[in-house]
Formats: C-alpha cells, sequence, structure tokens
C-alpha cells in the first residue's frame, strides 16, 4: 500500500496566521443575498449577536456535501443571520489546505482530518463541530472483475461466501489489484481497508491503492489506470449507470451507520466566534434534519447536480438519495434493492440507530476507531496507542457547542459519549468497545507490522 505523507498539505497549518486570514469579513466577494428562499419564520434559537456574518465554507463535489448546500439553498445559513457562500473544491486535500491555511471559515471535512491533524507529527488545531451524515459509500469495481465471475454482495449467500470467492479472484491476477481513493484519510479508504482484511487480504501486499480527485475517478476506471474504486455517490451510481463498472459492496453493509463527513474549523476560530459557530451548527443541523425527509429527497437531487454544485446528472444522484439502489452488471440487467439509509443526514429508524442517538451527535468512540486504524496502517507515527488519547479527543470534539444547539433546537441527546458497536453492524462480525483500544487494535491478524503488539503509552 503506498502511504501518502498528510505533509504535503499539512505545512500549511500555520496558526500565527490565523486571525488575520479570518477576522475580516470581507475577505470574500459575496453575492448579494436572495431573500426569496429564505424560511418564512425565525429561527427557533437565538445565540446572541454574531461576531461575524459573512463566511466562506469549502466542499468537494460528493453527496455527503447535501446538508450545506441545502443549507444554504433552502435559507437555514440566512435565517441564523449568516451569509454563505461555499467554494467548490476538486479533492479533498485541495479543501483541507484551505482551511489548514486559514483561508476559509469552515468546510465539509473527511472524519478523519482532526483525528490526522491533532495526533500526527505536523499539529494543527482542527474540530469537528457535528457530523453530516452516516453511510453515503460503495466499492465499485470494472468489468475485468465481472468477467472474473465476481457479482456484487447481494448474490451471495453471505460474507463468507463472497469472501472466498473474492479471494480466489484475486489469486489468479498476474499482478496486485489497483484500487482508487480519495484520499488515504478518509472514511471510505478506512472501510475499504477493514473490508479487504476481512476477506483475508492483506492490502499491504496484495493491493495498490491510488489516490485521484472523486470527480475524476469514472474515468480511471474507464481508462483501466484503477481496477476499481471506493468512494462516495454518486460516483458509484454513475459508473453503474454508464456501464463503466458495477458496485460490488456498499460501505454501509461493512459497517452499519460508520461516520461520514463532518463540519470541520479551526478551533481558534471557534473559540473566536463561539456565537456563529453556534449559529452556523444550528443551521447545518436544520438542514440535515430537512434533508432526512424522504419527500424532499427528489428536490434535493435536482439542487445539488446543479453545475455550481456536484456538477453531474440528477439520475447519477437519485439512486443513493431515494434508497433505490443499482448495483449494475455486465448482463444488461438492472440489480435495484431497497436501502433507504443508505444516505443518512439526521436520523432514520434503523437496527443500528435508535432514538435519542442521531447521526450528527460527534461521538468521541468513533474518534477512538478511527485512531486505532491509523495507528494499525501505520498513517500516523504512532507505534503505540497514546495514553492521553481521550483527552485529545475530548479536544477535538467540543460537544459542548452541539449539545447547547441541540438543546436550542429541541433534539435529544445521547446519555453517553461513548458508544460501543456491536458486533452485528460489522461485516466480519467482530464488536468494537472503546474502552479498550489496545485489545482491539491487538486482535487484528492483518495489520501493517503483524510483529508489534500495541500497548498504550505516554
Amino acid at each position: 500500500m503506498e502511504r501518502r505523507k498528510f505533509l504535503k498539505y499539512i505545512g500549511y497549518a500555520t496558526v500565527g496566521c490565523g486571525f488575520s486570514a479570518c477576522s475580516s469579513n470581507n475577505l470574500f466577494d459575496f453575492p448579494k443575498r436572495d431573500r426569496s428562499s429564505e424560511p418564512t419564520q425565525g429561527p427557533p434559537a437565538n445565540f446572541g449577536k454574531l461576531e461575524k456574518t459573512n463566511l466562506t465554507i469549502g466542499f468537494v463535489p460528493v453527496t455527503d456535501s447535501t446538508p450545506l448546500i441545502i443549507a444554504k439553498e433552502k435559507g437555514f445559513f440566512q435565517r441564523y443571520g449568516l451569509n454563505v457562500g461555499l467554494k467548490k473544491y476538486p479533492d479533498w486535500s485541495a479543501v483541507h489546505k484551505d482551511l489548514l491555511s486559514w483561508g476559509i471559515d469552515a468546510c465539509v471535512a473527511l472524519f478523519g482530518l482532526p483525528i490526522l491533524t491533532n495526533f500526527g507529527s505536523a499539529k494543527a488545531p482542527v474540530i469537528s463541530l457535528m457530523m453530516l451524515n452516516r453511510n453515503g459509500a460503495g466499492i465499485t469495481f470494472s468489468k475485468k472483475a465481472w468477467q472474473g465471475a465476481i457479482r456484487a454482495s447481494t448474490e451471495y449467500y453471505n460474507f463468507q461466501d463472497f469472501a472466498y470467492s473474492y479471494r480466489k479472484y484475486i489469486k489468479k491476477l498476474a499482478e496486485p489489484l489497483k484500487l482508487g481513493i480519495d484520499l488515504t484519510n478518509s472514511m471510505a479508504n478506512y472501510t475499504l481497508l477493514y473490508w479487504l482484511s476481512a476477506i483475508e487480504i492483506n492490502p499491504d501486499k496484495q493491493i495498490k491503492l491510488i489516490e485521484f480527485p472523486p470527480s475524476q475517478m469514472v474515468y480511471k476506471l474507464q481508462a483501466g489506470i484503477v481496477d476499481g474504486y471506493c468512494l462516495d455517490e454518486p460516483w458509484n451510481q454513475r459508473a453503474v449507470v454508464d456501464q463503466s463498472g458495477f458496485t460490488v459492496y456498499v460501505n454501509r453493509d461493512i459497517w452499519k451507520g460508520h461516520p461520514g463527513k463532518i463540519l470541520a474549523t479551526m478551533g481558534p476560530w471557534a473559540e473566536k466566534h463561539p456565537t456563529t459557530a453556534r449559529a452556523l451548527v444550528a443551521a447545518v443541523l436544520e438542514a440535515c434534519q430537512y434533508c432526512d425527509q424522504l419527500e424532499n429527497r427528489q428536490s434535493i437531487a435536482q439542487i445539488i447536480s446543479r453545475s455550481k454544485y456536484i456538477d453531474t446528472k440528477v439520475n447519477y444522484i437519485e439512486g443513493s438519495l431515494l434508497g433505490n439502489y443499482n448495483y449494475g452488471g455486465f448482463d444488461q440487467k438492472d440489480r435495484f434493492e431497497a436501502i433507504p439509509d443508505f444516505n443518512l443526514f439526521h436520523f432514520q429508524d434503523t437496527d443500528y440507530l435508535k432514538k435519542p442517538n442521531h447521526a450528527n451527535y460527534p461521538w468521541r468512540s468513533h474518534g477512538v476507531w478511527l485512531l486505532t486504524q491509523m495507528i494499525r496502517w501505520r498513517h500516523i507515527n504512532r507505534r503505540q496507542y497514546p495514553k492521553d488519547a481521550d483527552k485529545i479527543i475530548d479536544r477535538i470534539y467540543p460537544v459542548k457547542i452541539y449539545e447547547e444547539v441541540a438543546k436550542a433546537l429541541k433534539i435529544d441527546l445521547p446519555s453517553e459519549r461513548m458508544r460501543v458497536e456491536p458486533a452485528d453492524v460489522f461485516v466480519d462480525q467482530r464488536a468494537f468497545d472503546p474502552s479498550q483500544p489496545v485489545n482491539y487494535l491487538n486482535g487484528f491478524d492483518i495489520r501493517a507490522d503483524r510483529s508489534q503488539v500495541f500497548a498504550a503509552v505516554n
């Protein structure tokens, strides 16, 4: 596996330039506010006078960015007195780099960004204000895999049946399989690594991972540069619709309810703009609630497909948003499956998410899980689990901001911040207890260095 170093953009995280870059309300040329889409009623909560009203928020063209787009288009930002300009970036490295250089106020970010910047060798005070979604990704393979008798997961008796077939396929290949990913520290990548190792495939030895911008991945698949990829929608469904590939697995079936994207900012920014931060979270949280009302999904697909947002055909987006997911294939047959929780932006009643739990709550335990995986695959310069991890993770998720907003919006909160993930939510039936991270790490047979025994150290 190629280990791409975060240093390619972490160098821009110079805290000293932070406030001089972000403090002005006139840094960006904002369009004149369009009041036609604003809600007719005032906000349910007033957090006080905003320290800053004009914000620039970055996003990447994937369906996970939907809450920010809807907050802009449906007037939720304006409802809280915010004039937000959304800035589109081609890939996650670019938007992360701009956040770390204080070029934007906040962004849709990969779930792994604050863990990486706070635990990695190059420090940056990135925090996660809230979760934006759960699930939302899939694994797409090319026609070559189809010709090798690989089919979608839905056509196998169980995971063990699929794993046996896939191991046979991999052993027949003359060279390592090339799989595309959006970035090393994405949840799409970590669920892919988890899936491969559960199949008993060592991604360090048997797979070559290659990074490409999400919107370019279908072209790389068509050109044979990659044999498949693990990515957020709509880029899996586009491959299916265009007959460029077929979906072999959805990440929801690797870990039901896994974290998606976050609303990220810099810690000092939130400290300087506490009221603005709360107004921002409130607007996005209301947008997340709107996005999970199924009657809104059709119009949402129309909105986010526009050129200034995801810039793609509506039918590439509809399948995952409407929960009518097409796995596809190369035999001229559609393979639709009902997956209403493929995109989960706030709450749906599922077997893994029950009230008062909801998708936007920043569980500290999810950060613990991701830290174990970064250590497992040597994506950070840590060879042991740090004893001060809980303290750092608490700083990464300033839950007080989120809890104050949720209470103001009359959203019930979970009773605890550490959530045990039961065995039945993972594809390999391996439970995760966040209070035992070292035992969890040592339980994996496939990892970057099998000879190493993990322990908790300072």
